[in-house]
């Protein structure tokens, strides 16, 4: 089948899911066009099914909790698919961009790619497809004309042509589905980033040692680079070292202290771990960058600087203990949460920074193992419906939940509220119920104007319990 149609039939899909509505099942059903779409089209013998299948299911996590922050995954995934159809080789990073490039602007910079270059081979259509296709487009046309032409000479026949409602034809449609058009003929017509993927695949992940033996000049330098770094870790890990012995004496004083406090206590232990971490890497990067990793006399800076890396690890485990006891006093939300999913992104930071130096790797090899670390993760936390979660662990492992911020988390926890204001009728503030109350009503309100694109998994089971 010819680009164009294709892209014309999920234009019209796109439309017809999407248009002026909000996410879904949708969203789910895009999902699966579009795999197939991109299955079918592939120039390439091999197909990222795994990816694909990343794909479907950040869809399907939408269609489950259509919250921001699936919706995002999912988007992000798609970036990553169509880098991947491209460039199978690559890494998660650079599909990632080359799949934000061709959602985009895909098909125009191909066009003006082969306008520059010799045109690839086209698949013609048959005559007879051409000559359906333009047939149907002109009486299309002539029957549009005549019917407005005879429905003042045949009462019968105007009425049924009035009855015709053609209300959903309107410029924002027509421009949604146009750009509907414009992206599915980018997805079918992918640009390959040629410079950008060799660049990739041409870096490896291993620095590469000095063929020749190093000068009198070369290893005088090193010495004093070896020096310097021996005292900078030296001292970071006397520093590191005492200031988590003070964090084990405050956490036994915790007790003592003002929820406010408490708080203001694991933001600013989270700063100093970025600030920490943050700085490993730059010294780790800096002292190992080129042939001081070659150095023969480098023993001594490489335990010291596995023991730095211990001791920022020690720092995530304190940090994640004060973080878990915020949240056993105080309840989940977004941002404790978020404190986790940082915490651990920050241990595989840190480990990859002793492979890193154990192995002897360079740059390139962290940012292709840590940015897919940070995608797996991302596809992992899309498995939770997190605004249902931390209502449901809110309102039944605290005394006094926040009412306040569970009702600006959206719509998809509104039946936990309303079945926990129904248990605890009369303890609640009044202010509170009569929020509850309300929101519910809209919240129902909503429910019943919504269209079968904009259904989600809790809408189709009526469960009350994430």
């Amino acid at each position: 089948m010819n680009v164009h149609i294709k892209s014309l039939f999920g234009a019209l899909a796109f439309s017809l899911l999407l248009y002026s509505k909000s996410f879904g099942l949708n969203l789910f059903l895009l999902a699966i066009l579009i795999v197939v779409l991109l299955m079918t089209h592939s120039e390439r013998k091999v197909f990222p099914w795994r990816y694909a299948s990343l794909y479907l299911f950040t869809g399907l996590m939408v269609f489950v909790d259509p919250s921001g922050f699936h919706v995002f995954v999912h988007f992000l995934s798609l970036c990553v698919l169509i880098g991947k159809s491209v460039a199978m080789k690559t890494s998660v990073y650079m599909a990632s961009f080359a799949g934000l490039i061709n959602f985009f602007v895909g098909a125009l910079v191909r066009q003006v790619e082969t306008r520059n270059g010799p045109a690839p081979a086209k698949k013609e259509l048959s005559s007879t497809t051409v000559g359906y296709v333009k047939g149907g487009l002109l009486s299309c046309v002539f029957l549009v004309v005549f019917a407005f032409l005879y429905q003042n000479a045949n009462p019968v026949f105007g009425e049924l042509v009035n009855s015709i409602d053609l209300g959903f034809i309107s410029f924002q449609w027509v421009f949604f589905t146009l750009l509907g058009y414009v992206l599915f003929l980018n997805l079918l017509r992918p640009y390959t980033p040629t410079e950008l993927v060799e660049f990739d695949l041409g870096n490896g992940n291993e620095l590469i040692a000095p063929s020749a033996p190093f000068s009198a000049t070369t290893m005088k330098t090193l010495a004093q680079e070896h020096t310097l770094g021996i005292m900078v870790f030296g001292g970071l890990n006397i520093l590191l070292a005492f200031f988590l012995m003070t964090d084990v004496v405050y956490l036994v004083q915790t007790t003592s202290l003002s929820n406010a406090a408490y708080s203001d206590a694991v933001h600013k232990g989270v700063y100093a771990l970025i600030l920490s971490f943050v700085l490993a890497i730059v010294l780790i990067l800096c002292f190992f960058r080129g042939n001081l990793n070659f150095y023969k006399g480098n023993t001594l800076l490489k335990k010291l600087t596995y023991g730095w890396i211990f001791l920022n690890l020690l720092l995530v485990v304190s940090t994640c203990y004060k973080n878990w006891d915020y949240v056993s006093a105080l309840g989940l939300t977004y941002k404790r949460i978020g404190v986790f999913v940082y915490l651990v992104l920050t241990l595989i930071g840190l480990m990859t920074a002793y492979v890193k130096v154990s192995q002897v790797k360079n740059f390139t090899y962290l940012l292709r193992i840590n940015t897919a670390s940070l995608f797996a993760l991302l596809i992992v936390a899309t498995a939770v419906p997190w605004n249902r979660a931390i209502t449901w662990y809110n309102l039944h492992y605290l005394d006094r939940p926040d009412i306040t911020y569970l009702l600006q988390l959206g719509d998809s926890n509104m039946p936990l509220l309303q079945s926990y204001a129904k248990k605890e009728s009369g303890h609640l503030i009044s202010e509170q119920e009569e929020a509850i109350r309300d929101r519910y009503e809209r919240y129902q309100k909503e429910q019943d104007t919504k269209t079968w694109q904009e259904c989600t998994l809790y809408e189709f089971t009526k469960t009350e319990e994430p």
